[in-house]
């Protein structure tokens, strides 16, 4: 068989794959945490999808405060080839705080609708860097602090540092709060399945995960 007709026959066998080839699927889990009696804190919506440019995870808050806390956190590869990482963290449908690294150790930008400021990870609790973080939310948000507050105060954390948390735990440098006598009980565990408003968790969380990161947004 000439190479020509070769070529053409493995094209023809490779063309169905090809074509039934389906975009990747999302990952959604779905948590309710409760105080020690049982009564409703949270729901939390974490969604995660992979791609071959990198893999961006949502975790999406619902009932902390008044409108959904979100937190988007993206790895990919940058314009050089070199590791980027974006997080973002914001109210509602509010535009966010974002916040974009390198590698480890080396210096962050974090932007606000109005203004940036750069600033090496380990000097985060350098009072310098605390009052430019406070300015860069007050041009985002007037209440985000306080649902980063909240989010700690309450026990929200991840088992470990989940990646979409880093803005969590860089913010919560900036607004400082007593410590409550004793810590909250609280409880995580999956969210109900017979509850009709896990529909519309699992939605918003995908809707969030579909955005374009807000350097690729206007505020308008």
């Amino acid at each position: 068989m000439k190479p020509v007709r070769l070529a053409l026959v493995a094209l023809l066998v490779s063309l169905p794959s090809r074509v039934s080839a389906k975009p990747p699927e999302p990952d959604v889990i779905l948590e309710r945490v409760v105080d020690g009696r049982g009564n409703r804190v949270a729901d939390i919506a974490i969604a995660s999808l992979k791609t071959a440019e990198g893999r961006i995870r949502i975790r999406l808050v619902r009932g902390l405060s008044r409108q959904d806390l979100v937190l988007r956190h993206e790895a990919r590869r940058g314009p050089e080839g070199r590791d980027v990482t974006v997080d973002e963290i914001r109210l509602g449908d509010g535009m966010p705080l974002r916040f974009e690294s390198g590698a480890t150790g080396g210096r962050v930008t974090a932007s606000s609708p109005v203004s940036s400021f750069r600033y090496f990870d380990r000097d985060v609790g350098r009072r310098t860097v605390r009052c430019n973080l406070a300015r860069l939310v007050e041009e985002t948000d007037h209440f985000l602090l306080a649902a980063v507050a909240d989010y700690v105060e309450q026990g929200l954390e991840d088992d470990g540092l989940a990646p979409e948390e880093t803005a969590i735990f860089t913010l919560r440098a900036v607004e400082k709060r007593m410590p409550s006598a004793s810590a909250p009980v609280r409880k995580k565990g999956p969210f109900p399945p017979d509850l009709p408003e896990g529909r519309e968790l699992r939605a918003a969380a995908l809707a969030a995960l579909s955005e374009a990161p807000a350097d690729a947004r206007s505020p308008g």
